[in-house]
């Protein structure tokens, strides 16, 4: 049976991904976005605008697979840090670490050129789909590509081979000149003798075929330059306008469960309760598998005094996430509330079981049975 796409999904032949990463980066986005081309499915994570990781469910991108082929470790020592990585649940990287398979360096340096690797292998997709998920989160990762958006995309369009892909993308008969932010795009990137020769006939008048036809060089890698110049803007079409980039942008930030619950956060965040219910109630109804969306929802409820409909909330959330020990907390509050407190109590003592740590919980049901000794 052949997948179903989620409807957030489009196709990325009717966009061009060295400009789905541009716009990002204009417009500063913080989110994930979700590439897939059937088997593969990838993960790119973006703060403020720039890239700072990047996964993959293809063996091959896989670290310690990638480590493997590299001759970085030996066969042996690649089952055994797998066995202690089973055994123990920390990352691999960490694993082969510990296991003096690796220094720490080696490892950094590793998952850099990884998270590079997974990206550049995107500009090479001919087709397939991508949607962005626009949601605030905390760069947890030890370790982060330090690239910007900019030099990511020039570098990695300088790495395609289809000559009729990157032919499509900038057609023979475009005449570029460069952009009025040329010079603060190149500041970023640093080019080489030939590079240079390339951008000074970058004059408004040349067509993309007479700067090929007129440089003596390698015609593909003379086109890549070229079409990598014109993604970052430093050289853009003569009759250039902002209409597709606002187009791309209009796209990556349509309605979305995503987006709605961002915008429900900062309602909540700002005191205004009763209209993130509202919004909160519509990621919900696009996204009813999402915990979070619930809990957010119940959290509005019980700030309007509305405490029925937060209990019937929560309970969603604690379904869809049975052992999260602060949908439990709020249960029991929202039950305290409502005076039931046979079921409060249970509540808070199940909420402790989960997580023993949990102070809501411990000093709530503290109160209720006037004794610590529980």
């Amino acid at each position: 049976m052949a997948e179903v796409l989620d409807k957030r999904y489009k196709r990325l032949k009717d966009f061009k991904f060295p400009e789905i990463l541009l716009s990002l980066g204009v417009a500063k986005k913080t989110g994930i976005l979700h590439m897939k081309n059937w088997p593969a499915e990838k993960l790119i994570y973006v703060k403020n605008g720039n890239i700072f990781f990047a996964s993959s469910n293809i063996e091959e991108d896989c670290l310690g697979i990638r480590l493997l082929t590299m001759g970085k470790i030996t066969v042996t020592q690649y089952y055994e840090s797998i066995r202690l990585l089973e055994k123990t649940g920390k990352r691999h990287g960490s694993v082969l670490v510990e296991l003096g398979y690796l220094s720490q360096k080696e490892l950094e340096n590793a998952i850099k050129n990884q998270i590079e690797d997974i990206v550049f292998g995107i500009f090479g997709w001919e087709d397939g789909y991508f949607f962005f998920e626009e949601i605030p989160f905390n760069a947890d990762e030890v370790v982060t590509l330090e690239e910007d958006t900019v030099s990511l995309i020039f570098n990695g369009i300088k790495r395609m081979d289809s000559f009729p892909q990157i032919r499509n993308a900038i057609p023979f008969s475009t005449i570029l000149t460069l952009s009025p932010g040329s010079q603060k795009i190149f500041k970023k990137i640093k080019f080489d003798a030939v590079e240079q020769k390339i951008i000074g006939m970058v004059d408004g008048k040349k067509t993309v075929l007479d700067i090929i036809s007129n440089f003596q060089g390698n015609d593909l890698e003379t086109l890549k330059f070229l079409y990598a110049l014109n993604s970052i803007e430093a050289a853009v079409p003569v009759n250039y306008t902002d209409t597709d980039k606002a187009a791309i942008l209009e796209a990556i930030s349509e309605t979305s469960p995503e987006g709605l619950y961002k915008k429900g956060t900062e309602l909540f965040m700002n005191g205004k309760y009763r209209e993130s219910i509202g919004v909160f109630k519509e990621a919900v109804n696009l996204s009813p598998g999402k915990a979070s969306y619930h809990f957010y929802l119940a959290m509005s409820f019980v700030n309007t005094s509305m405490v029925e409909d937060a209990e019937k909330s929560l309970i969603k959330a604690i379904e869809i996430e049975p052992f999260n020990d602060e949908y439990y907390a709020e249960l029991g509050m929202v039950y305290t509330k409502r005076g039931l407190t046979q079921k409060a109590v249970k509540t808070f003592k199940f909420a402790l079981r989960i997580n023993p740590h949990n102070e809501r919980a411990r000093n709530a049901l503290s109160d209720l049975l006037g004794t610590k000794d529980y």
